[in-house]
């Protein structure tokens, strides 16, 4: 926790951003994804907790294929791996 902690404090610190500067970002970043394009999916983590997260429809898995790594927001354990997933039935 003492890098989420450091991180934090960094953060309170920075100036605001002016209008332009937020409306630079948001242009270079382009829309945010439309809801229907996200699938819910429900995970095992490797604390043995189970959490639901949503992730981009052009995803395969919610762990992008790879050992993908969540904070458990049961016990905090961060990183916490997906070992398990299963997609959930209505799918948004």
């Amino acid at each position: 926790m003492a890098i989420a902690d450091w991180v934090q404090r960094q953060l309170a610190k920075a100036p605001p951003w002016s209008d332009e500067k937020f409306e630079a970002i948001q242009e270079l970043l382009g829309p945010p994804p439309h809801p229907s394009e996200f699938v819910r999916w429900r995970v095992r983590l490797y604390c043995g907790h189970i959490r639901e997260v949503r992730r981009l429809r052009s995803q395969e898995r919610p762990d992008g294929g790879v050992t993908h790594q969540e904070r458990c927001t049961e016990c905090g354990v961060a990183p916490s791996v997906i070992v398990a997933f299963e997609p959930l039935a209505d799918g948004g």
